[in-house]
């Protein structure tokens, strides 16, 4: 193949290779994952009309580099010096697909502009146009060459009227900066190979079949035939997996030790809810993903891990507004200041549920690993706990955008069964018509503006400056789940509160409906179709506040605790949009401010009034444990058969006037625990 390297024209504003590496900036996810989004999101844009299935096989295996070396004009000798032998390789070939249509050959910047061919070639950056689509062809790419020494050969089949043509052509990304590179001479670090046209000015793809052949089969790839049209992407000379990737101080899982379960991984864990999902077709008319690693399919119920493949059935479930189990819980969420133009519609569901180990498969004898390692956290304290709650996001291509662990999709507190989590999926209604003044500023509908808000690696929604859509969705989202579980009394928080006010900055004072009883909603006992317990309720009043200085007061309460029941008393703070436990306030504060309150000391003055009169930090018995925790939250384990009435008093130091305090109960009931 002959080589053409890019100009380094200084009046053209020109990126170098070593800009382009660095333009997809995301850190916080592997290579494969990377790869495998961008990949895949582009075979699933170029799906043919009509097309049921999107048929993507991700193939990893080794070649002879003596034989594909021959071919790199300019780089020939180095790639055989340096990379002898059996090497590495990936290709992502799919089918049912249109392939790299468009011409590649015009002189008119429109005509290049438009197609597919050129733009993910040549183009950097430039965006991919069809409704519904990922979104860029441009700077995702850049995986491809990061992943490997940055070459990266692109093979296509596309039908061109009545007749079919086969297209391949190199290209090299790499950065003009290292010493090592591989082409010494190029200013840039860019390069490409094929056929230069009569002119030898431009650099085209290879057409013809047979030379195409001799390429595809140093890598064991048949050529399309008949009338199949598509695209190969192949990577060859592929770093070391952990090469980039990996610290010695993280741990690895078992999975991220090879290349092909990595690929395996990241397919389920960004686009379980397409793979072989037939309602998925039906409501959005769109094809669903059968994708092989190695010829070898994934299939749900089959080879899909448990954790996947809940979160498919949650997102289906959000998708055509129906539970697809038993405990899957589905809700509307309806925005007061409706962005749609159609004010009866919702803005998207969220389909929650809780999940147990046993869920999860976590138990002997599959002992798999837990939810929170599939979807790629490293935080193991969060893991080892196994109580947090976990929301993912969709567009209409089924990708799924984001895990949110424990962050302002959810409730604060634990609202879930003991040592099991939450998990929900958001689908919004992508098709509905925003109102006028978001039109005018080109947002045609909801999923236009949700596309717009991501980047180039499609990693998150961000709300556009003055719009609070994606906020609002939060905040709603988090306020059904804590609905379900706290109960239709619960209107801001995720647990029971009774008020603290504060007056005139030093002074104590009775809130509005001061002495109201509240309640939070423990997560067993007889549960409905929806999973979620509504009759388990732990209570707690406030019954006199008595200031001791202008620092600490004194504050008597009576709890209410259900029979073997593990109850928290907590603080927050009230704040114009929400009521913050110590952890949502670091979330929002950060580490560097501290949470403002503190429980110096508590004193049981009674049980079921019997006089205690004793203060605990911990204490432990056969009917009760007491534990003051950090000292912001008090744990009371009952493992009376009975339920009880707890009397006593928090000593609270607050260590700002600005912020006005909160009690909290939250209790947590399991009939086979035993507590």
């Amino acid at each position: 193949m002959q080589l053409k390297i890019a100009p380094n024209d200084v009046q053209s504003m020109s990126q170098d290779g070593d800009a382009i590496l660095r333009s997809l900036q995301n850190n916080n996810l592997p290579i494969i994952d990377l790869i495998v989004r961008e990949s895949l999101q582009n075979s699933l844009d170029a799906t043919l009309e009509n097309a049921k299935s999107t048929i993507v096989n991700f193939k990893f295996d080794s070649f002879d580099s003596e034989k594909l070396s021959k071919h790199m004009e300019g780089i020939s000798e180095k790639l055989s010096k340096k990379y002898s032998g059996l090497q590495s390789f990936l290709s992502i070939s799919d089918k049912n697909t249109n392939g790299l249509t468009g011409d590649f050959s015009s002189d008119s910047t429109e005509v290049l502009n438009s197609s597919n061919f050129y733009k993910l070639v040549f183009g950097i950056g430039k965006n991919q146009n069809k409704e519904g689509s990922g979104g860029s062809w441009g700077l995702g790419k850049t995986s491809y060459f990061r992943i490997g020494i940055g070459v990266v050969l692109y093979y296509t089949r596309v039908k061109i009227e009545d007749s079919y043509e086969e297209r391949l052509i190199g290209s090299l990304i790499e950065s003009p900066k290292q010493e090592e590179r591989l082409l010494q001479e190029s200013e840039r670090g860019i390069a490409w190979w094929g056929e230069y046209d009569e002119s030898g000015n431009k650099i085209f793809p290879i057409i013809d079949s047979e030379k195409i052949t001799e390429i595809l089969n140093i890598f064991g790839i048949e050529n399309y035939k008949n009338n199949e049209t598509g695209t190969t992407i192949i990577i060859p000379y592929l770093k070391a997996i952990d090469e980039d990737e990996k610290d010695n101080d993280i741990q690895v899982y078992p999975w991220e030790r090879s290349v092909t379960d990595s690929i395996n991984l990241a397919v389920q864990r960004w686009y379980s809810p397409r793979i072989w999902n037939e309602k998925y077709n039906l409501k959005l008319n769109n094809s669903i993903l059968d994708c092989r690693i190695n010829g070898i399919g994934i299939v749900p119920e089959l080879n899909m891990e448990p954790t996947f493949e809940i979160f498919r059935n949650l997102y289906t479930s959000a998708l055509v507004n129906e539970p697809q189990k038993e405990n899957i819980k589905v809700e509307p969420i309806k925005l007061p200041r409706n962005p749609l133009e159609n004010k009866k519609e919702s803005v998207g569901h969220i389909a929650f549920c809780e999940v147990s180990k046993e869920d999860m498969q976590m138990l002997p004898p599959n002992n798999k690993a837990s939810g929170l390692a599939y979807i790629g956290l490293k935080d193991y304290d969060k893991i080892k706990n196994n109580t947090s709650k976990v929301i993912a996001y969709s567009r209409k291509p089924g990708m799924i955008v984001e895990y949110c662990i424990d962050d302002e999709w959810t409730p604060n507190g634990i609202i879930q069964d003991e040592n099991s989590m939450v998990f929900g999926f958001f689908v919004p209604n992508s098709e509905e018509n925003l109102v006028k003044k978001y039109t005018e500023l080109g947002y045609k509908n909801l999923e236009s503006y949700l596309r717009s808000t991501e980047n180039a690696d499609h990693a998150k929604w961000e709300d556009a400056d003055g719009i609070g859509i994606i906020n609002r969705m939060k905040s709603y989202t988090s306020k059904a789940i804590s609905r379900e579980f706290q109960g239709e009394n619960e209107t801001e928080n995720t647990s029971a509160t009774s008020g603290l006010s504060r007056k005139y900055g030093t002074i104590f004072m009775p809130p509005k409906h001061f002495g109201k009883v509240s309640s939070s909603k423990a997560i067993n006992g007889s549960r409905g179709a929806s999973g979620v317990s509504k009759n388990r309720k732990a209570d707690i009043s406030i019954n006199k506040t008595e200031l001791i200085d202008r620092e600490n007061v004194k504050v008597e309460f009576t709890a209410f605790l259900k029979k073997k029941n593990k109850s928290t008393i907590f603080l927050q703070v009230l704040t114009q949009e929400q009521k913050m436990n110590r952890d949502s306030w670091h979330k929002s504060m950060g580490e560097n401010i501290e949470f403002p309150l503190k429980i110096e000391k508590v004193l049981i003055e009674s049980i079921d009034e019997t006089i205690v009169n004793s203060y605990y930090q911990q204490y432990n018995n056969q009917d009760f444990t007491f534990n003051l925790i950090e000292e912001n939250e008090f744990d009371i384990i009952s493992r009376k058969e009975e339920s009880v009435e707890i009397k006593g008093v928090l000593f609270i130091k607050v260590k700002s006037n600005q912020y006005i305090p909160n009690v909290a109960i939250q209790s947590i009931k399991d009939e086979n625990r035993g507590v």
